[in-house]
């Protein structure tokens, strides 16, 4: 299958920005391997995958007329930068603080960044 030119535009975008963005870390469980010292299956382990992105806040104004709670933060991550694109349900450290993905707002057209709606828990 061919490759389209958006491709190529991630690669490019994330090398643009790299090192100049905010580090963090994405956390999603997954299924562990192996058993544990009792002979059992290991259950879900968290995995970590490092990004780089940026923190901000949502506008008062549309966060209101779109339904977020004006406890929520925005956080894009630059998707050239990380393994993993980040979920619902995945937490998030970013800045000192963690946060758990609400919900994916919006990927932009050539699939360099995402933009996440979350909100602030205890570090795990």
């Amino acid at each position: 299958m061919a490759k389209s030119p958006l491709d190529a535009m991630k690669a490019q975008i994330a090398k643009g920005f790299k090192g100049k963005l905010r580090k963090g870390m994405i956390r999603r469980m997954v299924p562990g391997t192996g058993v544990d010292d009792f002979g059992d299956p290991v259950g879900m382990v968290p995995a970590d995958f490092s990004f780089e992105g940026i923190r901000e806040s949502f506008d008062a104004s549309w966060a209101a007329s779109a339904g977020i709670p004006s406890t929520d933060v925005g956080i894009l991550v630059l998707l050239g930068s990380t393994a993993v694109e980040p979920k619902q349900g995945d937490t998030v450290q970013i800045e000192g603080m963690w946060h758990q993905v609400r919900r994916v707002l919006d990927i932009d057209p050539a699939g360099a960044s995402m933009r996440l709606q979350a909100y602030e828990v205890s570090a795990p």
